[in-house]
């Protein structure tokens, strides 16, 4: 019987350590959830056609930050996607830059096909008016009409 209550008491002496030991593996698997799960946001924001980069990055920015050990083993993960949503943020920008100088190209187009199709219907009035001075010379120089022979000398 003394055997058994030294070996229970044996036991229980290691109990706190054992608590201790437990409760740093369960802190650290909590903070490697905590990394995983703050990646994994990041991650979804991030996905094309979500317009939610500013949580992904705040969600990557905070995992930079974390600089326990669990956090800093994902630190390659989450400075390339970092850096992924930099370049589409410079892309996406750089588009609405070019949207912008074609709307403006679209509407100087349309003011200069506006403008061409004036000068068109003023140069069609011009030729009819041209057109109609031809006529009439033709009318004064018919031959019907008698046109008296110039001398040079005064008459």
């Amino acid at each position: 019987m003394l055997p058994a209550t030294l070996a229970l008491l044996a036991g229980c002496a290691d109990l706190p350590a054992r608590q201790a030991a437990e409760d740093d593996t369960s802190a650290a698997a909590l903070a490697h959830e905590a990394a995983q799960q703050r990646l994994h946001t990041a991650v979804q924001a991030a996905q094309p056609g979500q317009e939610r980069l500013a949580t992904a990055r705040r969600a990557l920015e905070s995992l930079l930050a974390d600089d326990r050990a669990q956090a800093r083993a994902l630190h390659p993960y989450a400075r390339a996607l970092l850096e992924q949503l930099r370049v589409r943020q410079q892309v996406a920008a750089l588009a609405e830059h070019l949207r912008r100088q074609l709307d403006e190209l679209a509407r100087a187009s349309d003011a200069q096909a506006l403008e061409l199709d004036a000068l068109r219907r003023q140069n069609a009035a011009l030729q009819r008016q041209l057109e109609a001075l031809a006529e009439i010379e033709r009318e004064l120089t018919s031959p019907g009409l008698p046109v008296r022979p110039r001398t040079g000398l005064p008459e």
